[in-house]
C-alpha cells in the first residue's frame, strides 16, 4: 500500500486473483491487513481454476468478510472435452466442500475470451456453459469475464441466465452492452482500465449505468489505474477507481461508497 493510496473505510474490492499477487512478489499479508486495518468493508479472491483452493480457502479465513470464488477461466477451454468435464466435476467437490464454509459466495471466474483464442470458441462455450449449471444448482452468483465476445456471451446467457445472477467483471464493452447484460440480471464491476485516457466506452458507461448496478473491483495484480500503472496492482489501490467513477459521475465519494455496498450485499447476502 502507498501512503497516498485514496483507500477509504467501507470500499469493497469485489475481485483479485490472491495467488497471482504473490506470483508477482506482492506481500498479500501485509497488503491485506493493512487494508482492512484502513477500513476495507470485503474483498473477493477470484478463482481461475481448480488448483490453489486449500491454501486460498484457509488465507481467507484469517479476515473477517475476505470471501473467495470458486472457478475455471476461459483459458482452459484449451483443454479437450473430457478434460472440462473432469475438471467440472472437480469445482463441483471443491464448491461442496467450500459451502460448509461461509467464505464462498460465488462461482467464477468464468465466460469467454475471445482476444486470447484459447482453445475453440465451441469448448469455451462448453466449459461456460457447464459452469453456468453449476452455478444454477449450487444457489450462487457467476463472475463472469468477457473479452471481445459480447454478441457470444449474450446468447449464452440469454439461454442459461443464472437466477441468482452475478457480475461482468472488469467492465471493458460499452453502454449498449452493459444494459443489455444488467437487464439479466447482472452487476457491471470497473476496474482500474476505466482510469486510462483512451477508454471512452468504458468511460461513458459507467457514467450512464444506474448506480444500482456498480461495483469496483482492482483485478489485482493486473490493471493498475492510471496514477500507479508502473507497479503490480493490489487491493489498496481500489481507491483510485472508487474515487475517479464518482467523480465522473458528479457523486459524493461517501454517497457512491454506501451505494456500491449496498449492491455487494444485494448480490450476496449479508456480510459477516
Amino acid at each position: 500500500m502507498t501512503q497516498d493510496s485514496p483507500l477509504l473505510p467501507g470500499m469493497i474490492d469485489s475481485h483479485f486473483h490472491y495467488i497471482e499477487m504473490i506470483k508477482k512478489g506482492i506481500d498479500t499479508t501485509k497488503v491485506i491487513k493493512d487494508c482492512f486495518d484502513s477500513g476495507m468493508e470485503a474483498v473477493i479472491d477470484i478463482s481461475t481454476s481448480i488448483f490453489n483452493y486449500d491454501t486460498r480457502l484457509q488465507f481467507a479465513m484469517k479476515y473477517k468478510n475476505y470471501f473467495i470464488s470458486l472457478g475455471i477461466s476461459p483459458g482452459k477451454g484449451e483443454n479437450q472435452i473430457e478434460e472440462i468435464e473432469k475438471m467440472v466435476q472437480d469445482l463441483e467437490t471443491q464448491i461442496a466442500d467450500a459451502k460448509t464454509t461461509n467464505r464462498l459466495i460465488a462461482i467464477g471466474e468464468t465466460g469467454l475470451d475471445w482476444y486470447w483464442k484459447y482453445g475453440t470458441p465451441e469448448r469455451q462455450i462448453f466449459l461456460f456453459e457447464k459452469q453456468l449449471e453449476v452455478a444454477q444448482k449450487f444457489d450462487l452468483p457467476v463472475i463472469i469475464h468477457n473479452r471481445e465476445a459480447d454478441k457470444e456471451l449474450l446468447n449464452v446467457l440469454k439461454k442459461k441466465t443464472p437466477s441468482r445472477g452475478g457480475i461482468i467483471h472488469c467492465f471493458s464493452s460499452d453502454y449498449s452492452f452493459a444494459s443489455k447484460c444488467i437487464d439479466l440480471g447482472f452487476l457491471i464491476s470497473f476496474a482500474g482500465n476505466i482510469t486510462y485516457k483512451k477508454n471512452n466506452a468504458i468511460q461513458e458507461a459507467a457514467k450512464k449505468i444506474p448506480v444500482s448496478s456498480i461495483l469496483v473491483e482492482t483485478d489485482s495484480p493486473y490493471l493498475s489505474p492510471q496514477q500507479v500503472r508502473d507497479l503490480p496492482n493490489n487491493p489498496a489501490f481500489v481507491g483510485y477507481t472508487y474515487t475517479y467513477i464518482a467523480e465522473s459521475r458528479g457523486e459524493d465519494i461517501n454517497i457512491f461508497i454506501n451505494n456500491i455496498k449496498d449492491n455487494f450485499i444485494r448480490l450476496f447476502g449479508k456480510l459477516i
